[in-house]
């Protein structure tokens, strides 16, 4: 392996975790990682409750999950911004959520999977599989933007275009879940996580606006 694709396979690794494991680990891995995670803008960051940084700041709100519990603080020290440098968040951040909503469509998959209408599968109605192929397009399009990547190859203008992308994929795979997506325990609430750490870091995921650094 080269010292590039070596290089990017770290990435890659937020990805797989959170696919495979679910939020909190791959959130807790990435918080670990060089250094602990930066704050956005505004002076807030979401971490597992627990992890380094967790005793940064005042907690704004305490949100339960599929595999553990998440944090949102909010520092009054200035400027923001941790040790982790902004383009290795940036890029951290932006796999672990994308592995986060193909772990959606996985459970979608499931989901619909398992359900019937009359004496056919609710997956094979023609309105849910169109539903369905659109985001995997979706994730199609994002998975070729990041192949490969290392920090500082995508600009932050990029990233926070692909963050609302995922976000919009997310929300797309979360209308096929119907009344599940609103469980607290249940993928629902872990994409809605997913979505307010793209909006700490990133400013309004709707818009693609982005509150990171340059």
């Amino acid at each position: 392996m080269t010292g590039r694709a070596a290089a990017a396979d770290a990435w890659i690794r937020y990805r797989r975790t959170a696919r495979q494991d679910g939020l909190v680990p791959a959130l807790t891995l990435l918080c670990e990682t060089d250094g602990g995670p930066p704050r956005g803008p505004g002076g807030h960051m979401v971490v597992p409750a627990g992890v380094a940084g967790a005793d940064a700041g005042d907690v704004v709100t305490t949100l339960t999950v599929e595999d553990g519990t998440v944090v949102v603080l909010r520092s009054r020290a200035e400027p923001p911004g941790g040790s982790t440098p902004w383009a290795a968040w940036a890029l951290g951040v932006t796999c672990l959520r994308f592995g986060l909503s193909e772990r959606l469509l996985d459970a979608v998959l499931a989901h619909l999977g398992g359900r019937t209408v009359g004496d056919a599968k609710l997956l094979h109605q023609q309105m849910v599989k169109g539903g369905v192929a659109e985001a995997v397009i979706e994730q199609l399009e994002i998975e070729t933007m990041l192949a490969g990547a290392t920090p500082g190859d995508l600009d932050g203008g990029t990233l926070a275009g692909l963050n609302a992308q995922i976000t919009g994929t997310d929300r797309m795979l979360l209308r096929l879940l119907g009344a599940v997506s609103f469980l607290v325990d249940g993928p629902g609430q872990v994409a809605r996580v997913s979505e307010l750490i793209a909006d700490v870091h990133f400013g309004s995921a709707g818009t693609g606006e982005y509150g990171g650094a340059a």
